[in-house]
């Protein structure tokens, strides 16, 4: 975990423009366990309401006029979607900001990410948006013989993909799309 925290520490996140732009931030958490680090994903709740909707993710959600900055919105996010409390002073590093995108079109909004170090499991209590919480070690995400092309009904290619394995209700859980995008990110800052 010490490598990973002096990557992070030299990396200078590139931060989109927030001019005229939604924001929202998600919270990538890992705790360290004796056979290595693992990180936090959430299966987003099935609703007609979420773009996003069943799909593998960081908790988070969009900046709101309460939160003193985008890193609060992590941190107040993650505690309504799965009740783990955040600090900013567990806060180890930030990726790369991206934009988001719907069905594959660019929209109006951009995403940071901040990554967070727990010592401790947390309990979780997910909220009526997050179907599952579940750590997955890092060791996974790293794994080539994971990598896989994953193609959804409104692309004709296909996405890059993690499969993670299977999900306790049936259907394997497949990484892709923004958070796909901020694993890789840190998979090259953190690289061995």
């Amino acid at each position: 975990m010490r490598d990973i925290e002096k990557a992070l520490a030299r990396h200078s996140p590139s931060l989109i423009s927030r001019d005229r732009i939604r924001e929202a931030a998600v919270a990538m958490i890992l705790r360290d366990r004796p056979e290595g680090p693992e990180v936090m994903f959430i299966q987003r709740a099935e609703s007609e309401n979420d773009p996003w909707s069943g799909q593998i993710a960081f908790p988070g959600g969009g900046l709101e006029s309460r939160d003193a900055d985008l890193a609060d919105a992590a941190i107040r996010e993650t505690r309504e979607e799965t009740g783990v409390v955040l600090a900013h002073k567990l806060q180890i590093g930030r990726l790369d900001d991206l934009q988001g995108s719907s069905h594959n079109r660019p929209i109006n909004l951009m995403i940071g990410c901040f990554v967070y170090r727990l010592d401790l499991a947390p309990v979780t209590v997910p909220n009526y948006e997050v179907a599952d919480i579940f750590w997955t070690p890092l060791a996974l995400l790293r794994d080539e013989s994971r990598r896989m092309d994953y193609l959804t009904p409104f692309r004709e290619e296909p996405y890059p993909a993690i499969h993670l394995g299977p999900a306790r209700h049936g259907a394997d859980r497949i990484l892709w799309g923004l958070t796909y995008r901020f694993v890789q990110n840190f998979l090259d800052i953190t690289a061995p």
